[in-house]
């Protein structure tokens, strides 16, 4: 087993975030930042944009590169070195696919109270919307 390489995009709309609802083995009913894999030859903002549509329906536009994260889980059988994007929907014909059981837009406040993968805080606190920055 290797490490993936995988991008994921936070999606602003009318200050709300958008999140989906894991319908996958590794951290299936948790709220994540929808992305995926990069494929062989492909840039990581066009990863973004590719499985931002695929796993949301959305077209977005890539505003500007957040931050990235290692994250491991050993037990999961998962290793991924993700990039996270800032974006603005072009529309909001959201539909969740099959990885997702649920996605919407959420507000900083409706997020804290979410079954959220750590990943999800440290974007949004990377980004500067999460206004917190303690250490955790």
């Amino acid at each position: 087993m290797k490490p993936r390489v995988g991008a994921a995009v936070l999606v602003e709309h009318d200050g709300k975030f958008l999140l989906g609802k894991r319908n996958k083995k590794n951290a299936y009913g948790t709220w994540v930042i929808p992305g995926g894999g990069v494929d062989f030859g492909e840039t990581i903002e066009d990863a973004a944009v590719r499985e931002i549509k695929e796993e949301t329906n959305l077209d977005v536009e890539i505003l500007k590169l957040i931050c990235h994260k290692e994250i491991i889980n050993v037990p999961g059988e998962y290793h991924g070195v993700v990039f996270f994007h800032l974006a603005t929907p072009k529309h909001t014909n959201l539909v969740a696919n099959e990885d997702l059981s649920e996605a919407g837009f959420f507000s900083i406040e409706e997020i804290k109270t979410m079954n959220i993968l750590p990943s999800v805080k440290h974007v949004l606190q990377e980004a500067g919307f999460w206004p917190d920055k303690s250490c955790e």
